[in-house]
């Protein structure tokens, strides 16, 4: 239960200026209860005026809870994923919850050096966003607390999962370049292994390997190449271009690389707003316009899409439904629910803005 930090008053007081039962008070903190919302907006004002909080260090010595979910995340240098923590934190506060972040990318196992970490940090249980697949059939998730896996890799039966439609969104992304004026559709920010594929490579090759890998660069190249193989377009390697980290820097290598090769697209599908940004520096730089010479399309819809000169098209994952989903999911694991785990997919949609037209 929610409790009151006691300075110089009580939780009496409230209900005593309220003129209601301290359950009553109680009932609203917690968001409990029936009342009519003439009352539980009495008992709010009276919160607020005599400027009372949550006192969470009260309420952890008597429950033995913090009332505060984890969040391992691996880095910041991605603008989606200070995107999803912001949204990630306000629907867990309005759970009743507040949200710790941690970051993993510099410690040494990644992920699995940071588990460590998380019996030090005051959480009752944790989001996992992962960023490779995870080792020993997924066995960090077996820890003392009740753990979300992110990030679209297996969690081999032992926590839920949340999953975005990747290969999906990917696909309608490319479908729809290539039934907008576009004929040579090009893919930036393909994972790594794409550039030591043979140059005789067949859809069916990469079919193949991305079945061996699948975490969200290689999904997206599948939407991306099962887009082109419907609409009986050639497989062109020399417009597929890999980066390391799926950062802006690796946009613009990744562009540079394929108008240096004499590869001049009219469409581009980008792996996410990141690397969009830098494709689109790149772009600008070799005198193409967006989207007269080009249109380009990004994945995730973070706030730098609607921001960008011009504004990007993207891909909008809901992020809020990939936020809420693991939100519920954990706190319904807290609160004793022992069902079998399960897997969930978010639905996806394109945001048309300033770097595609319209026909």
């Amino acid at each position: 239960m929610v409790e009151i930090v006691p300075q110089n008053v009580t939780i009496s007081d409230v209900a005593l200026r309220a003129g209601v039962s301290t359950k009553t008070v109680s009932n609203v903190l917690n968001k409990k209860g029936r009342m009519s919302e003439e009352t539980r907006l009495r008992v709010i004002d009276a919160i607020r005026e005599l400027g009372y909080h949550v006192n969470r260090s009260a309420q952890t010595l008597r429950s033995g809870e913090t009332r505060m979910l984890g969040l391992a995340v691996p880095s910041f240098s991605q603008p989606f994923f200070g995107y999803f923590s912001d949204i990630m934190a306000k629907y867990a506060h309005s759970r009743g919850y507040g949200l710790t972040i941690g970051t993993y990318f510099d410690r040494p196992g990644g992920l699995q050096g940071f588990i460590d970490d998380t019996y030090h940090l005051n959480a009752d249980g944790w989001v996992f966003l992962a960023d490779r697949p995870l080792e020993n059939n997924g066995a960090l998730l077996t820890q003392e607390y009740p753990i979300v896996l992110l990030g679209d890799f297996p969690s081999y039966g032992k926590a839920d999962a949340v999953v975005m439609p990747n290969e999906a969104a990917s696909q309608t992304a490319t479908t729809w370049l290539l039934t907008h004026s576009c004929s040579r559709v090009s893919f930036v920010g393909a994972p790594s292994w794409t550039s030591t594929m043979p140059s005789s490579s067949t859809f069916e090759d990469y079919y193949a390997r991305i079945n061996r890998n699948q975490y969200n660069s290689s999904l997206r190249l599948l939407g991306y190449l099962k887009a082109l193989d419907a609409h009986h377009c050639p497989l062109d390697q020399g417009l597929i271009a890999s980066g390391r980290h799926i950062e802006i820097q690796d946009g613009e290598y990744a562009m540079t690389a394929i108008l240096e090769n004499g590869k001049v697209p009219d469409g581009v599908v980008c792996v996410n707003d990141a690397v969009a940004l830098g494709a689109m520096a790149t772009l600008r730089q070799h005198g193409l316009s967006i989207p007269a010479d080009i249109q380009l399309i990004g994945f995730d819809n973070t706030s730098y899409a609607e921001y960008a000169v011009p504004p990007l098209t993207s891909i909008d994952p809901f992020a809020w439904q990939y936020a809420q989903i693991a939100v519920d999911r954990l706190i319904a694991r807290l609160g004793g629910d022992t069902s079998e785990v399960r897997t969930f997919t978010t639905g996806y949609r394109l945001v048309e803005r300033k770097t595609t037209r319209s026909i």
